[in-house]
């Protein structure tokens, strides 16, 4: 077998690791009902809890709404490499000529493509419990989903691969995570705040750039550090 020689060669590829991960997890669909229900039972503590047409939860529902989008999403992560552990199939795909970091970017685009699926489905969720009606300024909401859960999946791709190998996987992965991912939390939960609460949106593009660095350097970082995570683990 010859090296990837061409950009099409290896986006083809990158294609192929993400759509047989999608494909197994269609045919399951075990790790998508977790997540979605786990979303789905935090808001509804979150609603039983407190009066979702109150003031003051109004004020909290964008902090409400990120970690019903956030924490779930490990549930994924952890599993990323476990059909390729549980079957040792990813011996045979770190020794082909495949270049690594396109091993990453297909890891990366499924757990990408699930997550988003998720938190949309749990956005929509939310604004029927918390009793949001969609303006044409929430539509940024979409936008602030799709940067925030670009990074979040790039450096829990990363540490789904470090801790694969561990039996306390499932503890560890949120240990390493969430501190590396602080600042798009930050950052998402700030501008979500601007839209949801329809404030001037004085600072909301701020946050978005704030979100799109950070998807920059998490995502080449990521790409970077994974041939000696795997090599490693």
């Amino acid at each position: 077998m010859s090296p990837i020689r061409s950009v099409p060669d290896g986006l083809g590829l990158i294609w192929t690791l993400a759509e047989k991960d999608l494909r197994i997890e269609f045919r399951s669909r075990q790790a998508f009902f977790t997540t979605l229900f786990f979303s789905f039972l935090i808001l509804m503590v979150f609603s039983f809890a407190f009066d979702p047409a109150s003031e003051a939860t109004r004020k909290a529902a964008p902090g409400i709404l990120w970690v019903a989008l956030i924490f779930p999403g490990v549930i994924q992560l952890n599993r990323s490499f476990q059909s390729e552990r549980e079957d040792g199939t990813l011996l045979g795909i770190l020794v082909s000529p495949m270049d690594r970091g396109l091993i990453f970017f297909g890891k990366f685009l499924a757990n990408w493509i699930f997550l988003l699926a998720v938190d949309l489905l749990t956005l929509a969720i939310f604004m029927v419990i918390f009793k949001f009606s969609l303006t044409a300024s929430t539509l940024w909401m979409l936008l602030l989903i799709l940067l925030s859960s670009l990074g979040f999946s790039a450096v829990g791709t990363l540490f789904g691969a470090m801790v694969s190998s561990i039996r306390t996987r499932e503890v560890l992965l949120p240990i390493l995570l969430f501190p590396i991912v602080i600042p798009v939390i930050l950052a998402a939960v700030n501008g979500s705040t601007e839209v949801l609460l329809e404030e001037k949106f004085r600072f909301l593009f701020q946050w978005i750039k704030i979100l799109a660095a950070f998807d920059v350097i998490f995502l080449a970082a990521s790409y970077l550090v994974f041939e000696y995570v795997v090599e490693e683990s």
